[in-house]
């Protein structure tokens, strides 16, 4: 079983960019592999409790990222510089994620098979 690293690193509506990371995320796990994923840069403001996409007139899809529980992904990391830039951290988020500094980023890419940044 390969161990793959999905990063996102671009803000939630950006071009569907992080949707198009948790479809992957998601068919990954659905082919039995080992999946992480990491948030970091403007991708972590995906993870607010307090965004409001339909005034943007985009769709929210804060609901399908808590069905990544059903699919066992439990292994979503946040950088936590990251979220300290955007005046975030742990408390703010709607999912229950692991925190990355630096040296857990590094150790983490260590250990992939595969890493896809979108």
């Amino acid at each position: 079983m390969k161990h793959i690293v999905v990063i996102s690193q671009r803000a939630p509506y950006h071009h569907q960019s992080l949707k198009e990371a948790l479809d992957l995320v998601l068919i990954f796990a659905a082919i039995d592999q080992e999946v992480s994923w990491l948030l970091e840069g403007d991708a972590v403001l995906a993870l607010s409790a307090q965004q409001q996409p339909k005034l943007l007139g985009q769709k929210d899809f804060t609901k399908a990222l808590k069905m990544l529980e059903l699919y066992d992904i439990d292994s979503i990391y946040v950088c936590a510089e990251s979220l300290a830039a955007r005046g975030l951290d742990d408390t703010s988020l709607i999912l229950e994620v692991k925190s990355a500094h630096a040296q857990d980023k590094q150790a983490l890419l260590a250990q992939a098979s595969q890493v896809v940044v979108l």
